[in-house]
């Protein structure tokens, strides 16, 4: 398992992985009428990748995770787009994003990091909540709410 920076060049991989995971583990849970498929374009990332900085993890040199930070106001960063291939899930491969992402933000001096879910996905709740995230807010939307977790970094 190897994790790196990515880079345009990743587009397609970080798309898939994105896309069919989104799919998998959203769709039941977002009405319909608000399940955006896909959820990310080509036009979409590259306009996130002017954003934030986008990181893989592969094994054995295909892409089964992706993550992203985004640096916010006040040494705060948020992370983003938190997404493992369902059959890669549950083997580390998130842990390892989220860690490797959290020690590139202490060496940005970021003091915290924030992420978002949907309120129903208890899984990513749970995860995040096993790796030291706090839920800070709730946030209504049309499909219902999303939640805010935190993490203090120094």
């Amino acid at each position: 398992m190897s994790i790196h920076r990515a880079d345009v060049k990743d587009i397609q991989a970080i798309l898939f992985v994105i896309n069919k995971s989104n799919r998998e583990a959203y769709r039941k849970i977002i009405p319909t009428e608000y399940f955006k498929e896909p959820i990310l374009t080509p036009d979409e990332l590259l306009k996130e990748f002017e954003k934030m900085t986008f990181y893989t993890c592969k094994i054995e040199k295909v892409t089964v995770g992706v993550a992203a930070l985004r640096i916010m106001e006040d040494k705060v960063g948020q992370i983003r787009w938190v997404y493992v291939l369902p059959e890669r899930q549950r083997k580390g491969v998130g842990t390892s994003l989220l860690n490797y992402i959290e020690k590139e933000a202490m060496k940005m001096k970021l003091e915290k990091l924030r992420v978002l879910t949907n309120d129903n996905a208890y899984w990513a709740k749970n995860f995040y909540s096993k790796l030291g995230y706090k839920m800070i807010s709730k946030i209504p939307r049309p499909w219902g709410m999303d939640a805010t977790y935190e993490k203090t970094l120094v």
